[in-house]
């Protein structure tokens, strides 16, 4: 019988799993670890509203009431130390230990470091949690510009909100495009003209050798010896995940925690979710996806497996991000083989789709603007429906027939 189950880490997963469990009839000891003070928040708007000054704080993902009246014991500014996987015990650093007959590992990622000289010098920031964003944050009052290293989402989402408070922005990117692995070149392209219509200076194949100042973060130095000036820099390349403490405590990791497609780690007791969990995809591979909707998704699935329902759930990435103006949602990997079919133009305030098709199967999509085609553009991409590439370019015939067949006909096997 369970009697208690550990969730380390207070983000979205670990939330999202705390709620489950109750959702689902566990009436026994939940117990959530949380390296922050606050109650666990939505992260997501720290490099929009929160950032951008729209919101004072990040909105919580459940109200402290819920907590007390789920009797979700709480261990909140009290990291984990170390996991017994064989004992069953995790070890906070103020000394408590927890025994568990379940553990759901859900620690999300860490921002990867410069590894470059003068990566350490003030005005140089990160963007992990709401203590990084208020530093930021306050750091725009005093500054007029902000040199942003890296054009992935995040850099773009901060490069929008700082513009919007009035900075100067510049992003320095390594590749030869803007947000290839997550959108594709031709929407990367897109968001990169967005991006400077908003008067971002945005630099492509951009290779830094170090950043230069005494105390205080002065310039950026290229590799061909150019110069920029820098008041403030974030370094936005990416993120690892948080594996450390189940990787010393014996559970298979490889660039995050291993898991099946219930979630289970190599250790029988013990599941990750979120971005720190290498999660087998639907067509094929691993690897962790850190995003808001497959976070959900994976600590519901490790929650009913905990409980003894095993219904695997391989995952198709499934997210959404706010730059320049514009909401884009994506769902399924955009870089693969097959076609580009693009459904509507990319002009100002039109709805735009680009589905990645292979084979007659819409495999991926990234939509702009597209807010309210995007439930049914998504179940074209998880359905086994054949398209025809010209049905799905043609603005005539609605998501909908598409979906009911009109347009299209189901594959039977």
């Amino acid at each position: 019988m369970i009697k208690s189950i550990v969730i380390v880490g207070a983000g979205l997963a670990g939330t999202t799993a705390a709620r489950a469990l109750r959702a689902r009839g566990y009436a026994g000891r939940i117990h959530l670890i949380g390296n922050e003070s606050q109650l666990p928040y939505d992260r997501p708007s720290l490099s929009k509203g929160v950032l951008g000054g729209a919101q004072e704080i990040p909105p919580l993902l459940m109200e402290a009431a819920w907590f007390e009246s789920e009797g979700i014991e709480l261990h909140l500014g009290d990291p984990v130390f170390a996991i017994n996987a064989k004992e069953r015990l995790v070890t906070l650093h103020s000394g408590l230990s927890l025994d568990f007959d379940r553990l759901l590992f859900a620690t999300g990622m860490r921002p990867r470091k410069l590894s470059i000289p003068g990566g350490n010098l003030e005005g140089v920031f990160s963007l992990r949690n709401f203590a990084d964003c208020a530093a930021l944050r306050q750091a725009f009052t005093a500054a007029k510009s902000l040199v942003i290293i890296g054009g992935g989402l995040i850099g773009c989402e901060v490069a929008t909100s700082a513009r919007k408070a009035g900075l100067e922005v510049t992003i320095l990117e390594c590749a030869d495009e803007l947000l290839t692995r997550v959108l594709g070149r031709q929407i990367g392209a897109w968001c990169r003209e967005q991006l400077e219509a908003m008067g971002v200076r945005i630099e492509l194949n951009a290779h830094i050798s170090h950043l230069s100042g005494e105390r205080s973060v002065r310039s950026l130095v290229f590799a061909d010896g150019r110069e920029v000036e820098a008041e403030l820099v974030l370094v936005s390349i990416g993120g690892d995940p948080e594996d450390t403490l189940l990787n010393a405590a014996g559970v298979a990791c490889n660039q995050g925690v291993v898991v099946d497609a219930c979630g289970q780690t190599s250790s029988p007791d013990i599941y990750a979710a979120g971005d720190v969990a290498v999660w087998p995809l639907r067509h094929g591979g691993r690897r962790a996806l850190e995003t808001y909707i497959n976070s959900q998704q994976q600590a519901e699935a490790a929650v009913a497996a905990m409980l003894g329902e095993y219904n695997p759930v391989p995952q198709v990435a499934t997210s959404w991000t706010e730059i320049a103006g514009h909401r884009i949602q994506m769902i399924g990997d955009m870089q693969g083989p097959g076609e580009y079919v693009q459904r509507g133009e990319f002009e100002p305030n039109q709805q735009t789709v680009l589905f990645r098709v292979l084979d007659g199967k819409a495999l991926a999509a990234v939509a702009i603007n597209s807010t309210k085609d995007f439930g049914g553009v998504s179940r074209l991409v998880m359905s086994e429906i054949e398209i025809v590439p010209d049905h799905l370019a043609d603005t005539d015939i609605s998501i909908r027939e598409l979906l009911k067949g009109n347009a299209a006909r189901t594959v039977t096997a």
